[in-house]
């Protein structure tokens, strides 16, 4: 341990404002999932000033190995993409790109593997193995784990664990979550398009309305949470969106129903396609309407090692700054970090983000922001993993 202690060091002032710095300047030019070309672009250039190669994995997205040794790697990984929400923030580095922003702190995640690349680079003669650094594009459509993993990131060098760490505005600054076990949960997105057929508004017997039975559909798919499914068995179902109509006195001819589905169970989030369609088939059927229904999964359910886990809470228990380690909490919020996590051991945490008094704005939302003082916290937590790790 004693040859890795710089590797554990907490980061300087120096470093902290260049870890800020990245953030920020990430944050004002977000882009969204699969067009992530001017991120990679910065990645790269801050990567190949730290003395980094890097080689273009998952399409946008990019991969360093560091260290030297015949032993599985460690795999370190961040994601890029941003979110089709226009900012609202008022931040001075808000979004330059209209209806485009990091509302989920996928800026804070790239800027802390940065400062934790190149404390590692600096360093790199101590590793007494090798590590994989992921800059993953695609988190949020589900696609970018599995772009990686079909390029070989997990394969070379072969990687035996695996850490990602996430912002949580729902936790105050300090306090570190590295529970073992299920902590996010898989997601599926259907699309359920109700058929009638379309009409004077005035004249409703002469025509089938969906909307009518579409309103029956999203009332009968909350029974799969209530009466279908096993109540110690978590699930969630939400319609977002409804689409259907053109005007006051028009009946339509369909009417567009647009949600998701979360489980905690590999068994439920694969029952689940079947009982959407069937709901949905029998509610729109009640009322002279039909419904046909696509399923796409996402993710899948996201399992930490319990022994990672281990390892996380200690290294953050160690860390200045940090005030409590909770070893419990777990969302049903999905994240593709699962791919991997299902492929080899590792540990999925969160860094607290949010304001002490619990008035953050939640992710996703226009107002997202977070308190960076949490940032420095995160990356010295990974930094003290990556050495507990390989002194373990």
């Amino acid at each position: 341990m004693s040859t890795l202690s710089p590797l554990a060091l907490p980061l300087d002032a120096y470093e902290i404002t260049e870890l800020l710095t990245w953030r920020r300047a990430l944050h004002a030019q977000p882009e969204l999932s699969l067009t992530e070309h001017d991120t990679h672009a910065f990645l790269r250039a801050a990567l190949r000033e730290m003395g980094c190669h890097a080689e273009t994995v998952g399409g946008t997205g990019l991969k360093v190995v560091l260290g030297q040794g015949a032993g599985p790697a460690l795999l370190l990984r961040a994601d890029m993409d941003a979110l089709p929400v226009q900012e609202q923030s008022a931040l001075p580095f808000a979004s330059q790109r209209p209806g485009c922003m990091h509302a989920c702190g996928h800026d804070a995640h790239m800027a802390m593997l940065l400062a934790v690349a190149k404390r590692l680079k600096v360093n790199e003669e101590l590793l007494p193995g090798r590590i994989v650094l992921c800059f993953q594009p695609a988190e949020e459509n589900g696609r970018g784990a599995l772009a990686l993993i079909g390029d070989g990131v997990l394969d070379d060098p072969p990687v035996g664990g695996a850490l990602g760490l996430h912002v949580w505005t729902g936790l105050p600054v300090g306090t570190i979550s590295a529970a073992p076990d299920g902590v996010m949960a898989a997601v599926g997105e259907f699309i359920i398009t109700v058929k009638g057929r379309g009409g004077h508004g005035a004249m409703p017997h002469t025509a089938m309305d969906p909307v009518v039975a579409a309103a029956a559909v999203v009332q009968a798919l909350q029974t799969i949470a209530s009466r279908r499914t096993d109540p110690l068995d978590p699930v969630v179902v939400t319609v977002g969106s409804i689409h259907g109509g053109s005007a006051f006195n028009v009946i339509a001819d369909d009417v567009v129903l647009h949600g998701t589905c979360r489980s905690f169970s590999k068994e439920l989030s694969e029952r689940l396609p079947d009982l959407v369609a069937d709901i949905a088939g029998a509610a729109a059927a009640s009322h002279g309407a039909s419904a046909e229904t696509v399923y796409n999964q996402h993710t899948i359910v996201l399992r930490n090692d319990r022994t990672m886990a281990d390892l996380v809470a200690s290294a953050a228990s160690s860390t200045p700054g940090v005030r409590h380690v909770d070893r419990t909490m777990r969302m049903m919020g999905g994240e593709d970090m699962a791919y991997y996590l299902e492929r080899v051991p590792g540990c999925f945490f969160f860094v607290g983000c949010g304001n002490l008094d619990g008035s953050s704005e939640p992710h996703h939302s226009p107002r997202f922001v977070i308190d960076e003082a949490g940032l420095p916290m995160g990356a010295n937590v990974m930094l003290r993993a990556v050495a507990n790790y390989f002194a373990g």
